[in-house]
């Protein structure tokens, strides 16, 4: 058998190149030869007027002045990290591992249950990097629908997505792309769909289903607070993990500290899996995880998560006012995260094609839908993802400029 290249296509392929793809690479160049725009693209609150919290700062520096946080660490994470989490979530410190962020972790578990022929179902529209990291494991994507109106899942099109090679379900909320925070009914069903599954599965000698909730933007949320799973998972047929970190609480995208927990019917086994995946890096950098630590103890973490929230808040309700007023633009109200979907009703056939003119013409930087979606369940038009991280000043002229974009390009 010939090959062209040693280097896998899917790999070449990968649709996070979506999400940082042409749009993105157009804006570098922009950026390199001093052209100034308006970056509504990525989530990153460090790029904004979001601060860490002062004590994460005094832990990396403390970390900094202890000879052992230049060794090698415990591959499952900083022991009272791991303590401390497993505080916070009602668990024991054995079932929490600390990663490179979110992102990593994924990675890990993706890999530990790697099972062949195994499918996981993700939401459509889904954060990206699930699809590459099913891609580059050997795992079969399938995406379910979420409502285009709302944004919730339709329980119906997970029930049909799943079959007996099916390991796990992911629900990710307050969601990445969307800013849809899961109404409680709806993660109640997820669950007790997940746990019947489980019971049937049993009978057939067929592992039960792994509920993965990633929860990453935890702590924003305009409105209500999303649901509290761990009372609903109590002796429920199903394994389950749950995802979070530092990244987004406490506004340090860079420093890469995130955290899975593991539950359920198969947390043993999956425990020694995951421990296995730990063990190739050697472990993971000692001194960010004790800046998290002692951000996770200050009793001003509260406070600071309910200024971020209402600052975000009104930056959100600035948006939702000003593309009210701007024709051909409608917007699905987000409940938490840092974004915001709008579908513009213009001339362009493509995402990709209204983006690089917003871009060119605008000098607004935004995100392509379709990174998040795979061609069976992107529901048609063009929309762009959006972050609602920016000051109000510069959100103001954002605004502007998609009025002044609109007058020339949308439809009559």
């Amino acid at each position: 058998m010939t090959r062209s290249s040693l280097a896998r296509d899917d790999v070449r392929t990968f649709k996070t190149l979506g999400l940082l793809g042409d749009i993105f690479k157009l804006s570098i160049k922009m950026k390199s030869e001093g052209v100034d725009f308006l970056p509504l693209h990525l989530g990153d609150p460090a790029r904004f007027d979001f601060p860490p919290l002062p004590s994460f700062n005094e832990g990396i520096i403390r970390a900094l002045e202890n000879p052992l946080s230049y060794s090698y660490g415990n591959p499952q994470g900083f022991l009272p990290l791991l303590e401390k989490i497993a505080e916070i979530e009602g668990t024991e410190p054995r079932y929490v591992f600390t990663g490179n962020g979110v992102s990593d972790m994924m990675d890990k578990l993706f890999n530990a249950m790697a099972v062949r022929g195994a499918n996981f179902l993700l939401p459509a529209p889904v954060f990206a990097p699930y699809l590459d990291v099913n891609t580059k494991n050997n795992i079969e994507s399938r995406l379910y629908r979420c409502d285009p109106q709302t944004w919730q899942p339709v329980l119906s099109s997970i029930e049909s997505r799943i079959d007996d090679a099916t390991s796990l379900v992911l629900i990710n909320s307050p969601n990445n792309p969307t800013g849809a925070v899961y109404h409680d009914e709806k993660v109640r069903a997820i669950i007790e769909l997940a746990h019947e599954i489980g019971l049937k599965r049993r009978r057939k000698d067929i592992p039960p289903l792994c509920l993965l909730f990633d929860e990453i933007y935890s702590e924003h949320y305009f409105e209500k607070k999303p649901a509290d799973v761990r009372p609903l998972l109590k002796d429920r047929e199903i394994t389950w993990v749950k995802f979070n970190g530092a990244s987004k609480a406490f506004n340090v995208t860079g420093l890469r500290v995130g955290y899975a927990v593991l539950g359920g019917v198969e947390r043993d086994a999956l425990r020694e899996a995951l421990y296995n995946e730990c063990i190739l890096p050697l472990c993971m950098n000692s001194i960010f995880q004790e800046g998290y630590l002692a951000a996770l103890c200050d009793p001003a973490k509260e406070e600071y998560f309910r200024k971020n929230r209402e600052r975000l808040r009104r930056r959100r309700d600035l948006m939702l006012d000003a593309f009210s007023r701007i024709p051909g633009i409608s917007v699905v109200k987000p409940e938490g995260a840092f974004y915001m979907i709008i579908r513009m009703d213009t001339k362009f056939k493509t995402d990709l094609e209204l983006g690089l003119a917003l871009l060119t013409e605008e000098k607004i930087c935004t995100s392509q839908m379709s990174a998040f979606f795979d061609d069976e369940t992107h529901p048609g038009g063009t929309m762009l993802r959006l972050v609602i991280l920016p000051p109000e000043d510069m959100l103001e002229n954002a605004m502007s400029r998609f009025a002044q974009f609109m007058e020339r390009h949308g439809k009559r």
